[in-house]
């Protein structure tokens, strides 16, 4: 056996990969900047921004993938906060624009990303109601609380190991509680529009 020529050969291939990993890290980290700027261009209802900004997201995904898969036993895990952000974003734009989700095959997302984005973006939702509620709009804040027991209702079903869906049971736990918070938030927000409105009309 060759020694000198087995060590270059494993020192080109590492290259390879190290190579690689750092171009993973560097669109990993510009997919999860550019989600969170698109959430806030959605907060500040910025529609054009975000979609400018989903673009370069799509992009930044697709050339990640490729990366990804060259060698998916090494560098599959590193999809998992990118992909995560991405649906959180997407998810979010979805239910307060008042369209559909799109799948994780419409997205080309792993499953399991999807759905542990999902989760996440019940604590965006209770936000968004949040600020609805300082602001005194009160209109869509039932749309919003249907929206966030429909996600949990089904990502409630998943019952399986941890072993499967990574910290998804946690991620559902913590969905529960931001749930009820917000359904007593809403509704003590609803009963005074209800008061003031009666009072208004009075005067």
């Amino acid at each position: 056996m060759n020694l000198k020529k087995a060590f270059s050969e494993i020192t080109e291939l590492l290259d390879i990969l190290y190579q690689d990993r750092e171009e993973i890290l560097k669109l990993s980290r510009d997919v999860i900047r550019d989600c969170s700027i698109a959430i806030k261009n959605v907060h500040r209802k910025e529609f054009d921004k975000f979609h400018e900004r989903l673009n370069q997201i799509k992009i930044n995904h697709k050339n990640l993938i490729e990366i990804v898969n060259k060698n998916p036993g090494i560098f599959f895990k590193y999809l998992t906060t990118p992909e995560q952000e991405y649906v959180e974003s997407i998810a979010f734009y979805s239910i307060i624009s008042k369209k559909e989700i799109p799948s994780p095959l419409e997205l080309n997302i792993n499953p399991l990303n999807f759905l542990l984005g999902l989760a996440d973006v019940i604590g965006e939702l209770r936000r968004y109601a949040l600020d609805n509620i300082r602001n005194s709009h009160v209109e869509d804040l039932n749309l919003i609380l249907e929206k966030m027991d429909e996600i949990y209702t089904y990502l409630f079903t998943f019952d399986y190991p941890s072993g499967v869906t990574q910290d998804l049971r946690h991620k559902v736990d913590v969905a529960r509680n931001i749930i009820e918070k917000t359904r007593g938030d809403i509704s003590l927000a609803i009963q005074m529009d209800d008061l003031k409105r009666c009072f208004d009309n009075k005067m």
